[in-house]
């Protein structure tokens, strides 16, 4: 069994792209997930699979189901266990404060299926005015602690804008109650 992440976007904000966790769980169970989980109302979602197929092909077979029963145009995020674990562990204490420990609610880790969409997110934000948030961007994830806030931050701001739709964020208080379902 290989326990996966799936990490929707842009749910449940508003009244716009309405998704019920039952509907989420329904629709992954109809595509042979077992002990599906959900976190919160915002499209996180714990399961396991018989089978390991690669990320991005079962993002596309999630994305079609829900598009067929629910009529929603997701672009669905699906990382293994291992993949998140490794995202957390590789958190970086300088880039997050320099010294003390984070506060888990301004930090954001920023997930892609294609990582240079990461890179010319980096490239974008750092032509933003000079903050006081420190961004760092790795193989698969990006990293923003927002010094100020999530709110108070250009870079987040640019983040959630729909330019950049195929990157996905999650505070880093989020990231660790979903690592503690696996």
């Amino acid at each position: 069994m290989t326990t996966y992440i799936l990490l929707l976007r842009g749910i449940n904000v508003g009244k716009a792209n309405r998704l019920p966790m039952a509907t989420l769980k329904a629709v992954l169970e109809q595509l042979g997930a077992q002990q599906v989980r959900t976190l919160l109302n915002s499209g996180n979602a714990v399961f396991s699979l018989p089978t390991s197929p690669a990320c991005n092909l079962l993002g596309d077979q999630i994305a079609a189901a829900l598009l067929a029963e629910t009529g929603l145009d997701l672009h669905c995020i699906v990382k293994t266990a291992a993949d998140l674990q490794a995202a957390t562990a590789a958190v970086n204490a300088e880039v997050m404060t320099g010294s003390n420990e984070p506060d888990p609610s301004r930090f954001l880790l920023g997930f892609c299926r294609d990582p240079q969409i990461l890179a010319q997110f980096a490239s974008v934000a750092a032509a933003l005015p000079a903050t006081n948030s420190k961004l760092q961007i790795g193989n698969d994830a990006l990293y923003l602690y927002c010094t100020d806030g999530i709110n108070q931050c250009p870079i987040a701001n640019l983040l959630v804008s729909k330019k950049w739709r195929l990157i996905t964020g999650r505070n880093l208080a989020t990231v660790q109650k979903i690592l503690a379902m696996l």
